[in-house]
């Protein structure tokens, strides 16, 4: 009799959680939620918000299932947000109404305590993730609870403690969390992988939270061979950097280590020397393509 009441009064918790979203308005989006700011702008307060879930089965290996990502059908940054709850358990595509507090945890925008909640629809199609560098994930604010791809980013570290490894495409390292899925054979050293998943903050760094194997595409891609090498000198540069080309380069970009464009110089042969007198101290990386297209070379700089 006990177990009985106690799956009924979970029974009835959830159908008057239903039915109280079922006659809910929409307060706030979640780009307000979020407030184009670190912490949200309505922290503390209880707000009641809509959109797609594009991930599940958040787990911790002490608390179990502890929550989901809802993100805007719309996309685009500031339209994703954790809700920590263990009471729904939503299927990826629901289009859901729910009511919650809005609160920071350790500097991570969360909905929690859900007062609210329906399931409005099933089977919908997932906003676009966003497109990001390796290192604007890492400094990805914007993308908080939204999801996100890389593309062909080399695992640097395939076991960086606790499930985590890093990745890096050249612009800068990020790691990709453990809290839905890891590969059953883990991550492979000096591999390349596309990833998709939405973007957790978790202890201090932003981390993609892949979701299963349809989320991980392994290896280059057919029109992108790997990158090569070039001869760069000296290192550290200051006032100029000379690269040494094994071929006729149609163009030389050179990117920030957060993916940032900072100069592009056209039709390069031989020995080439560029200006970077107005370049701030840091890491760079150099990339090119030969006149036929078939080679990218690819190289990182240390200015001083």
């Amino acid at each position: 009799m006990k177990a009985f009441s106690m799956k009924l009064g979970a029974f009835l918790a959830g159908a008057a959680l239903t039915a109280g979203a079922a006659n809910a308005q929409v307060t706030h989006s979640i780009f307000e939620i979020q407030g184009e700011l670190f912490a949200s702008p309505l922290t503390g307060q209880t707000v009641t918000t809509s959109g797609i879930i594009t991930a599940n089965n958040v787990t911790s290996t002490t608390s179990g299932v502890i929550g989901y990502f809802l993100q805007d059908p719309a996309g685009g940054p500031w339209s994703g947000v954790y809700v920590y709850d263990n009471t729904q358990l939503p299927n990826i595509g629901d289009e859901v109404i729910m009511e919650a507090e809005v609160a920071e945890y350790f500097d991570n925008t969360e909905l929690i305590n859900v007062t609210s909640f329906t399931v409005v629809s099933t089977g919908n199609a997932l906003p676009a993730p966003a497109a990001l560098t390796t290192g604007e994930v890492a400094t990805g604010e914007a993308y908080e609870g939204c999801l996100v791809t890389i593309t062909e980013a080399q695992c640097t570290t395939p076991d960086a403690d606790f499930g985590e490894a890093i990745f890096d495409d050249g612009s800068g390292p990020c790691k990709t969390n453990d809290y839905i899925y890891i590969p059953e054979t883990g991550w492979v050293q000096d591999e390349y992988y596309t990833l998709t998943g939405p973007l957790n903050y978790h202890y201090e760094e932003y981390k993609i939270e892949v979701r299963s194997a349809d989320d991980v595409q392994i290896g280059l891609g057919v029109d992108s061979p790997e990158a090569l090498g070039l001869q760069v000198y000296p290192v550290p540069a200051r006032d100029f950097v000379t690269i040494t080309l094994p071929e006729p380069l149609t163009q030389i970009q050179v990117y920030s280590t957060l993916g940032t464009p900072v100069a592009a110089f056209n039709q390069l042969r031989g020995t080439t020397t560029l200006p970077c007198g107005n370049w701030a101290a840091g890491m760079y990386v150099v990339v090119g393509q030969s006149s036929d297209g078939q080679r990218h070379y690819r190289q990182v700089v240390s200015i001083r």
